[in-house]
């Protein structure tokens, strides 16, 4: 099956200390009122494409901006659960069935007025996110390369977004 090719996770980089490269420093301290407020579990709900692209293997020419819209229910189902001890878990596979290759990622979290930062696997990454006005939502710009049901690849701009999990 033909699919978007997108680490939205940020972190699949190992890393060697014994090749002279420094890790950062996993994220600690006490969560400030913002980051209190935004802890919890944040569920993918959105991935549009600024380009119309056809990523279903269905025998129909019927390339759209709503990436998500394409995705089956496994490739639907990732969340972020951001917690009050500043680690984070992102998941894959977890809530909808018979979704094969479950994964967990894991690592520690901050966010400084719009700026989400992730350290995990000897990385950091800092992503700007717009919180949407109910701050139900959080979405981010990235620049992903796409792989269509011809197997062509090309680079484009799309937006992801999460909401927040009602528990």
């Amino acid at each position: 099956m033909k699919s978007l090719m997108v680490m939205t996770t940020f972190f699949l980089v190992s890393c060697n200390t014994d090749d002279g490269i420094e890790c950062p420093v996993a994220l600690t301290g006490e969560l400030n009122a913002t980051e209190t407020e935004f802890s919890g579990s944040w569920e993918f709900t959105g991935l549009v494409a600024l380009e119309a692209v056809d990523i279903t293997d269905d025998n129909t020419a019927n390339p759209g901006t709503d990436i998500y819209a394409q995705y089956t229910e496994c490739q639907q189902d990732l969340v972020y659960d951001f917690m009050n001890n500043r680690n984070y878990a992102f998941k894959q596979g977890y809530l909808a069935d018979d979704c094969q290759g479950k994964q967990t990622l894991t690592g520690t979290w901050s966010l400084t007025g719009n700026v989400l930062t992730f350290v995990a696997n000897c990385a950091s990454q800092s992503t700007d996110i717009e919180m949407s006005d109910g701050g139900d939502s959080f979405s981010y710009e990235s620049l992903v390369n796409i792989r269509d049901v011809n197997n062509s690849v090309r680079t484009s701009k799309v937006t992801f977004t999460f909401e927040k999990m009602l528990l």
